[in-house]
């Protein structure tokens, strides 16, 4: 009850210092002149001040979307996390589509087929041109299959990567695509391997396509002033029909209180991940409201337990459970989050079939057993540990990361946040292993489409994974045996397994399934999708 109660007075005050913080910024002038180019872009940053819409007039509409950082790149078969799926997400499209109730649907594929058990045929929409004006096709399709599966570079973790083998265009409008073992869903896994033009990607290169990428998408990109904002034009050739947001402005703005401000100031549109205390306050005005909406992301806090970790004492299962049972992770989604995030077993979330409702309560607050397990692994007096924290992909981690470290203190481990830059941590976790930065504990998070836990296991479970800091033995085997079955619906008892073994032997403090809180402008008619990302197309002009 105690860390309850501290919880909440600290909660209490960060809303009060929020509020103070935005009236001090809103009294100022709004920023309404855009910074100066950089030398050797080819355009000039347009103005950030977005002119009021009117539905019967033909001006020109602008948007003008707020994230908290800039994209590392935006190359699709890249890392470039959410920030940079906001930006390629508009530019290129992907063959398959799930749509707002998980559905699979075509995109730029007309329909498909499985003829043998490691053969699937796409049947492609005709009549599609990249924005350079190259023809969409299947030569097209096979040249992004092999680049998104290319190890020559660093890739996105591409969830066919590890069943594909080649591909070849048929004729113009089919591609056989030949995998190295059965997989069911792969229609599924095409939904995030979007298709650049083959032209304009050799043009520019592998570096140049890290900030310069072309597609079939409803925008292009027009510039690019870094760490400031990128901007995108409507492509009025669009094979779904003209978008109705002429310019889309991406804006780069660290301070969640300079977003709020900006957002009452009508200069910028649309925010993301903002704080539940500005809710009351967005909603009670007549410049905006807000929209929530649960995320397919999982925060965690990982352990570090690889060979070189900062902290050996975490290689114990039992100092690993003490850490969980320490934290009232239901506290902290009511008292920092406002209530916005589902408490889970573990990252495995109810959509993953089958899901084990049954561990949920397994490590509910308990600092009377951690202190015990502490004891029995020989740490009765404690340790020191680090954790790493960023405020990326959701608010107030650095706030979350503060509360565990007192819940830690509570059961006699003396816990240090070091928050660092979102950018600079992607570069520390991301493929990040053999630079041996990463601390003893690191606040990070992943996401996944319903159902596929494929990512899930080679990006952060898997000791060889993207983001993985996991070498506890039993896992890697564990997840080849699941891995090496290509039907999801014959993993079952593999799935109640693994569930097990992430509750039983846990390589993370696990925390909840994020709930991101929107800003949205009057002047702006639309809702968040389930997908993560934002699509300008389905903006409009409120009526």
């Amino acid at each position: 009850m105690k860390n309850r109660n501290r919880i909440r007075a600290i909660a209490i005050l960060s809303a009060m210092l929020l509020l103070l913080t935005l009236l001090a910024a809103a009294c100022g002038q709004p920023s309404g002149t855009p910074p100066a180019s950089t030398p050797g872009t080819d355009t000039e940053a347009p103005s950030n001040s977005a002119p009021a819409p009117d539905a019967a007039s033909e001006e020109p509409l602008t948007v003008v979307f707020a994230q908290n950082a800039d994209p590392t790149n935006i190359d699709p078969h890249k890392v470039c996390g959410d920030h940079g799926a906001n930006i390629h997400r508009q530019i290129t499209e992907p063959l398959t589509k799930f749509d707002e109730n998980w559905m699979l649907q075509p995109w730029l594929a007309e329909s498909w087929e499985n003829p043998s058990d490691t053969e699937w045929i796409f049947h492609l929409k005709e009549g599609i041109f990249f924005t350079d004006g190259e023809p969409f096709n299947a030569e097209a399709v096979v040249y992004n299959l092999d680049r998104g599966a290319s190890t020559e570079f660093p890739r996105q973790a591409m969830e066919y990567r590890d069943v594909y083998d080649h591909s070849e265009a048929v004729d113009e409008y089919t591609v056989k695509v030949y995998l190295t073992a059965p997989c069911a869903i792969f229609p599924q896994y095409m939904s995030d391997m979007e298709v650049l033009s083959p032209a304009y990607a050799e043009k520019v290169g592998e570096e140049g396509s890290n900030s310069d990428i072309c597609g079939t998408g409803p925008y292009i990109l027009e510039s690019w002033v870094p760490d400031q904002q990128i901007t995108l034009v409507k492509n009025e050739n669009y094979w779904r029909g003209e978008p109705e947001v002429d310019t889309f402005i991406v804006k780069n703005i660290p301070e969640e209180s300079t977003m709020i401000a900006e957002l009452m100031n009508g200069t910028v549109d649309v925010v993301s991940n903002i704080s539940f205390e500005y809710k009351d306050m967005l909603e009670g005005s007549s410049i905006a409201h807000t929209a929530a909406k649960l995320e397919r992301r999982v925060l965690y806090i990982g352990f570090n337990t690889t060979s070189w970790t900062p902290n050996p004492q975490l290689l114990d299962v039992r100092v690993r459970q003490a850490i969980n049972y320490a934290v009232d992770r239901q506290a902290l989604i009511d008292n920092i989050m406002g209530g916005y995030g589902k408490k889970l077993a573990s990252f495995w979330r109810e959509d993953f079939v089958p899901y084990d409702a049954s561990l949920e309560s397994y490590y509910d607050y308990n600092p009377e057993k951690a202190r015990e397990l502490l004891a029995e692994a020989g740490y009765a007096d404690g340790f020191d540990i680090t954790i790493q924290s960023h405020t990326g992909t959701t608010s107030k981690q650095h706030e979350i990361c503060q509360a565990v470290a007192k819940y830690l203190e509570d059961v006699g481990i003396r816990c240090t946040v070091e928050p660092v830059e979102y950018n600079t941590m992607r570069g520390i976790i991301i493929n990040g292993q053999s630079q041996e930065k990463t601390a003893g504990m690191f606040c990070w998070s992943w996401a996944g489409k319903p159902g596929l836990t494929d990512s899930w296991l080679t990006g952060i479970v898997k000791s060889d994974g993207m983001s993985s800091y996991n070498c506890i033995e039993g896992y890697d085997e564990l997840c080849d045996q699941i891995l090496a079955i290509g039907d999801p619906e014959d993993r079952a008892d593999l799935y109640m397994e693994i569930q097990k073994k992430l509750i039983e032997d846990p390589p993370y403090l696990y925390q909840w399934q994020a709930e991101a809180i929107y800003g949205v402008s009057t002047r702006i008619d639309w809702e968040p999708n389930a997908f993560m990302y934002i699509e300008a197309f389905d903006m409009h002009a409120a009526k």
